[in-house]
């Protein structure tokens, strides 16, 4: 028996943003269609305003990279919910961001604040988690990952351990289900 996941918003009442990079276009999927973000109502959009009116230093950032609230309201959808997953960014008034391959991550003004780090299980993931995520579920070696994320073998197999237990997994194969719930695969 074949089993398709669908993506949020296709069956159910949530809302699903996700930006596509090579196209510079962030798109919805909502009741059951997939939209250019311009396609949603302001009722579908009011989230974001909720989120600039109670967020001071987003709305700072977000004030100086453009006058307008629209745009504003625009980046804010792009960077803090712009990943395609199986998260809902929105359900039942719940807002969840998600992460997708910003070229700007760390160099970026609103890192960590107009974009919002990643959480599993209670565990904030950084940059640094999001990279070793990525070559964890690869096919490297242990002491590729390790050169490649720039520390001693043994010291990446402690920070190894703590991922996991932090993530409250146990296999990569459950690490591969949590890059894929968070958008990272």
């Amino acid at each position: 028996m074949t089993s398709t996941r669908l993506y949020p918003g296709m069956r159910d009442g949530s809302l699903e943003l996700f930006y596509i990079k090579e196209e510079d276009r962030l798109m919805a999927i909502t009741g059951g269609r997939v939209l250019d973000y311009e396609q949603l109502t302001p009722d579908e959009t009011k989230f974001l305003d909720q989120i600039i009116d109670t967020e001071n230093e987003t709305r700072i950032i977000l004030e100086g990279w453009s006058a307008s609230r629209g745009e504003q309201k625009r980046k804010l959808a792009e960077c803090r919910f712009g990943g395609l997953n199986f998260t809902p960014d929105v359900k039942n008034g719940v807002f969840a961001p998600d992460s997708f391959d910003c070229p700007l991550k760390n160099n970026c003004k609103g890192f960590g604040k107009v974009c919002k780090k990643l959480e599993y299980n209670g565990h904030k993931l950084n940059s640094f988690d999001e990279k070793a995520i990525s070559l964890l579920i690869s096919s490297k070696k242990n002491t590729v990952i390790a050169e490649e994320l720039e520390i001693p073998l043994g010291s990446f197999e402690v920070y190894r351990t703590r991922l996991y237990n932090a993530l409250k997994i146990s296999t990569k194969q459950e690490l591969a289900s949590v890059a894929f719930i968070l958008g990272l695969i």
